[in-house]
């Protein structure tokens, strides 16, 4: 009886530090998939990833373009300490190379990959910015235009959270130093993924998180939203939330959003809003709204909890 008791302990014990698969979502599966996790090539397998153009890969968001942005500014973000500062982002115009990324040497004939920003945007929110301008050798590696991430700083599990948009690559050759992205394209997605999804939210206590909102990001412009938003857990299946993030005169609102505390996410169908808690104890929160009038309108947004 005793070993029962023991063996039943430890496997509680076992599945309490096991986390959750990664996965997020995305306003068009077809151009973005973030429900999987990353597979082994090119930056190693079972992390947040980004399924582009529904390719056989899926690239590992943190070890992949967060971390190789980072290092190659030393982690130095052209908006300096100044969080809501704007910056030349035509100024001292910085590249990645194949020499920065050796795991996908392979999959590149031009050994510059591409333009890249890293700006800090909040105390525990860093914003990476991609414009591709070269030829990709391989068919099962990724194109595109440009691409932004939200990286949400600072968990306590160490995880990673991320939101962002990505656009195809505009027809011609593109140009050396540019700081458009080609979000105006209406295929335009907005995605969100993490490492470690909170899952089961019921008896929580209620959360204000500081976030961050991004459409159409310009690399070093100040154009983001901003605000707080509660989560009001509660002790049944369904919790609410409050607060709202604007960029000047747009605002997002989540007083009608809703929690579901049995997942861990939060939604409302009205806005086109979903999302998801991730981390231990909801420590961040990230999800995307389409507000049903087009890609142009549709805002991803992430942040850590106070």
């Amino acid at each position: 009886m005793k070993l029962k008791l023991l063996a039943a302990a430890l496997a509680l014990a076992a599945s309490a530090t096991v986390s959750a698969a990664p996965t997020g979502e995305s306003s068009n599966y077809n151009t973005i998939d973030t429900r999987q996790p990353s597979t082994a090539i090119p930056f190693g397998a079972g992390k947040a990833a980004l399924r582009i153009n529904n390719s056989s890969i899926r690239i590992n968001i943190g070890d992949g373009p967060v971390k190789h942005i980072n290092k190659k500014y030393g982690n130095r973000p052209i908006n300096g300490a100044n969080i809501n500062g704007t910056a030349n982002g035509l100024a001292n115009p910085t590249y990645l190379t194949v020499k920065d990324v050796n795991p996908v040497i392979s999959f590149f004939t031009n050994p510059m990959l591409g333009q890249v920003w890293y700006e800090k945007r909040a105390a525990n929110v860093d914003v990476y910015s991609v414009r591709q301008i070269t030829d990709v050798k391989l068919p099962i590696a990724p194109k595109f235009g440009g691409l932004v991430i939200g990286q949400v700083k600072n968990l306590p599990d160490n995880s990673g959270v991320y939101f962002g948009e990505w656009a195809p690559r505009a027809s011609g050759t593109p140009v050396q130093n540019s700081t458009n992205l080609n979000m105006a394209d209406a295929r335009r997605t907005v995605w969100y993924a993490g490492d470690n999804p909170t899952g089961r939210t019921q008896g929580l206590a209620t959360a204000t998180y500081d976030v961050v909102g991004i459409n159409k990001h310009t690399p070093g412009a100040n154009d983001f939203y901003r605000g707080t938003v509660t989560a009001k857990f509660g002790t049944t299946t369904q919790g609410t939330m409050g607060g709202q993030i604007a960029r000047g005169a747009d605002r997002i609102s989540f007083d009608k959003a809703k929690i579901d505390n049995t997942k861990g996410t939060f939604a409302d169908t009205a806005q086109g809003m979903k999302g998801q808690f991730y981390g231990k104890g909801a420590a961040a929160m990230a999800g995307i709204a389409t507000r049903k009038a087009g890609a142009a309108d549709d805002v991803t947004f992430g942040g850590r909890k106070r």
